[in-house]
């Protein structure tokens, strides 16, 4: 892959001969997963997306090896295909997976993860804040990353990964999606899950032995298949969900204080890691919030479409506080907010807005519940009461 991964990089900067060129072509049509990552690595747009990522990494921790291939092409090229600059070439290597990066943390089940700086972005007017996408991060636990987009599934980005270190035997996944994104995911058994913004997903590339296992920070929809033979686990903070082939909806936030588990279909069971025999059984229609200072749980009755709304392309408030509104609106269009009243913070509010909406759509029909305001002072966005 070394060697596929410099005539990329040479295809950019410059000409491949017409054996180089042959070489290539031969590599691509080997299988339905190269030609796939062929017309990935010749997509500007992915360029791009992968100069994003590079951009949020510390440069000045990258491997010997980009460096002097970096050095290399900068003294014999100035880079006009593409129109991209020289940080476009490394974009590139990201994608291929050639080279690994320093600075990164260990997550769950060993999985190695970039730290995504909690960085908001900075706008001067309401106007220019704008709805999430479909993007996300996936990493292995050898450090290596790769930039999805929509048109991305599991099993490429996988491909993605694995190529370059197909004698590994650690095969954990981790799955990002940061803040304004969202994505979806069909695991290996069939399971599919659905992740919110902010959020995490850890995962083995392969279910192996006699249990299926997944951890989830953040909020995640899954649609878990049916295997009697292994069962499926989600943990949280302290908390395992067993499922019993089911749709249900988690959220567990580590700056929040509780953990919402709301089943849609099916049955699931949930227990504290220390006491996996003490389970609590959720039935349809139902939702287990898990106090994370006492860890006391407590069951009641929810109207399932309002907590699964995010999925269906909608944010449906049923007596929800404006903290918490402005919690999600604030992952999904990634900004920073501040009350000018901290009583605001507890007001409850009702109604529906469109996912997919202008910012100046969602805080229309906000203000139009009367007594709040919305405006931008130094990049932020502040919610005062109506007439401050």
């Amino acid at each position: 892959m070394q060697r596929i991964s410099k005539l990329f990089i040479k295809r950019i900067s410059s000409r491949l001969s017409t054996d180089e060129e042959a070489e290539l072509q031969a590599w691509r049509d080997e299988s339905e997963e190269n030609r796939r990552l062929y017309e990935r690595l010749t997509d500007p747009s992915y360029v791009k997306a992968q100069l994003d990522l590079w951009q949020m990494v510390d440069s000045e921790r990258s491997c010997r090896e980009m460096q002097l291939e970096v050095d290399r092409i900068r003294r014999r090229s100035r880079l006009k295909s593409y129109g991209v600059s020289m940080a476009a070439l490394i974009a590139v290597a990201l994608g291929i997976g050639v080279f690994l990066y320093n600075n990164i943390g260990v997550g769950s089940d060993g999985v190695h993860m970039a730290e995504v700086p909690k960085k908001y972005q900075t706008v001067q007017t309401v106007d220019e804040i704008k709805p999430g996408s479909t993007r996300a991060m996936l990493s292995d636990a050898a450090g290596h990353k790769v930039v999805l987009n929509e048109s991305d599934t599991a099993k490429v980005a996988t491909v993605l990964l694995t190529t370059e270190n197909a004698d590994s035997l650690e095969r954990n996944l981790c799955l990002e999606v940061p803040r304004g994104g969202e994505f979806k995911i069909q695991l290996e058994d069939g399971t599919e899950v659905w992740l919110n913004s902010s959020s995490r997903l850890y995962y083995p590339k392969t279910f192996s032995g006699d249990v299926r296992k997944v951890r989830i920070e953040g909020e995640a929809y899954l649609a878990v298949a049916t295997d009697s033979l292994r069962p499926f686990y989600v943990e949280t903070d302290n908390q395992q969900i067993r499922v019993y082939g089911t749709e249900f909806n988690v959220r567990y936030y580590p700056d929040e204080t509780e953990v919402y588990t709301t089943l849609e279909r099916g049955k699931v069971s949930l227990s504290r890691l220390d006491e996996p025999d003490a389970e609590l059984f959720l039935t349809p229609g139902h939702q287990a919030v898990f106090r994370t200072a006492d860890q006391r749980v407590r069951v009641r009755p929810v109207n399932t479409d309002v907590v699964t709304s995010w999925r269906k392309g909608r944010f449906v408030f049923e007596h929800q506080t404006l903290m918490r509104i402005m919690q999600d609106l604030s992952r999904w269009y990634d900004f920073e907010y501040e009350f000018t009243d901290d009583s605001l913070r507890g007001e409850e509010f009702m109604g529906s807005i469109p996912r997919y909406s202008d910012f100046t759509t969602a805080i229309a029909i906000l203000e139009k519940c009367g007594g709040i305001k919305f405006s931008v002072s130094d990049g932020k966005v502040i919610v005062s009461r109506s007439g401050q």
